[in-house]
């Protein structure tokens, strides 16, 4: 038995890893099940469509006597028996297996695809969970500090050197600090719900509030090349190349079928010797233009439908690509400046404002909106770190290796 969670917080729920949790979506997930079975289903397919029809076997009296039924009345009264074949135009069965052959890969790659979709789908509502919660915990800290401006208000109320309205107004910030807290709380109920329903869970799973470790993203040249192995773009590829031999599929309707008989008669009638016959049976494909063209016609069309939805999809993941690997290197910098700069230099100048304010050099706009620019700073810190290991999950969406097709 699979043990799926092996860590444990402090009151003794079990924590669920990112790994884990991937693990169990690609293990349980129905759109993958039911793809695998296509795979099972294409896979013996391809064994069947390649091999010739069944032979038929007739059997069969030939000139009784009505008036008697007899079969040694008189000559050429006999029971056959008789075997044919039929073989269809040269190439064609062949054709027609290598066809379902690229429609198997076509689906092995669909599968690791929409595997590849699910892993993300998961990431991303993970990422935005860790998110939510460590916004919670900063918030709360923020509301710490507002109560800090609180209790200042309320000193320099007592002491007649405040107003009455600043404490009301420190006050109201705190509360709405609650308020957001509560708002927070309730999108981080949401986001586990969904982790819920990617894992077939029936209740919302305790996460590890660890940032994963992902892919380190690659050279955008390197990933614009890796692009070209995408599952999902080597499946459209694979149904490209089975629609395109469906064209010389129908060609092949071009050439008659060719179907071979041999029949043998038991003569009952004495002196009467026994009967062997052959023959060949060939279809006619006296109206092309009526059938055989139109077939190849529609071939072609869908030929090239499965080639412009290949190039569409391929331009449409490669603006994807270029989008996301942007957006990286933006959320890199703005997160490494606002760490390094921002966020430090607001700290220090709440600090700097609540002193001020206590001391009487300072007005309570100026401690509230140094409060506010101290969770602003910490909140955007938060959203670049999330935001750029979203980016790097795409990232790793897209770039996603080839995998063993077996």
């Amino acid at each position: 038995m699979l043990i799926l969670f092996v860590t444990a917080t402090a009151c003794g729920a079990p924590l669920l890893t990112l790994p884990e949790a991937e693990s169990i979506a690609l293990r349980q997930n129905p759109d993958l099940g039911a793809l695998t079975q296509k795979i099972a289903e294409l896979k013996h397919k391809a064994v069947a469509v390649a091999q010739l029809p069944d032979p038929n076997l007739e059997l069969g009296a030939a000139n009784l006597p009505l008036n008697s039924f007899s079969m040694n009345q008189q000559q050429m009264s006999m029971l056959t028996v008789g075997l044919s074949q039929t073989f269809p135009s040269f190439g064609k069965l062949g054709l027609e297996g290598q066809q379902t052959r690229e429609q198997v890969l076509a689906a092995k790659d669909t599968l690791q695809g929409q595997s590849a979709e699910l892993v993300l789908l998961l990431r991303r509502a993970w990422l935005q969970t860790l998110y939510v919660e460590n916004a919670i915990v900063i918030v709360r800290h923020q509301e710490q500090l507002q109560s800090e401006s609180v209790q200042a208000a309320l000193t320099l109320y007592r002491s007649a050197q405040g107003s009455e309205a600043d404490v009301l107004r420190a006050q109201l910030a705190r509360d709405n600090l609650a308020n957001k807290i509560n708002k927070l709380q309730a999108e981080q109920e949401s986001f586990l719900a969904q982790i819920a329903q990617i894992l077939n869970l029936s209740k919302p799973p305790s996460i590890q509030n660890q940032w994963p470790v992902l892919p380190s993203p690659k050279t955008l040249n390197t990933a614009e090349a890796d692009l070209l192995g995408q599952p999902l773009l080597r499946s459209a590829q694979a149904q490209t190349r089975a629609d395109q031999m469906g064209v010389q599929i129908a060609k092949r309707g071009y050439w008659p079928n060719v179907t071979v008989s041999v029949g043998y008669g038991q003569d009952f009638h004495p002196g009467s010797p026994n009967w062997l016959s052959v023959g060949v049976n060939l279809s006619l494909p006296l109206f092309p233009e009526d059938r055989q063209d139109q077939d190849v016609d529609a071939a072609r069309a869908k030929a090239l439908q499965a080639q412009y939805h290949y190039d569409d999809q391929h331009l449409a993941l490669m603006a994807q690509l270029r989008t996301a690997f942007a957006q990286y290197t933006a959320f890199k910098q703005e997160w490494a400046r606002n760490n390094q700069r921002l966020s430090p230099m607001a700290q220090k100048a709440f600090s700097a404002t609540l002193t001020a304010y206590v001391t009487g050099r300072a007005h309570l706009d100026a401690v509230l909106h140094a409060q506010r620019d101290v969770l602003d700073d910490a909140l955007a810190g938060l959203q670049y770190k999330r935001d750029m290991a979203l980016s790097i999950a795409e990232l790793d969406f897209l770039t996603t290796e080839e995998g063993t097709r077996s």
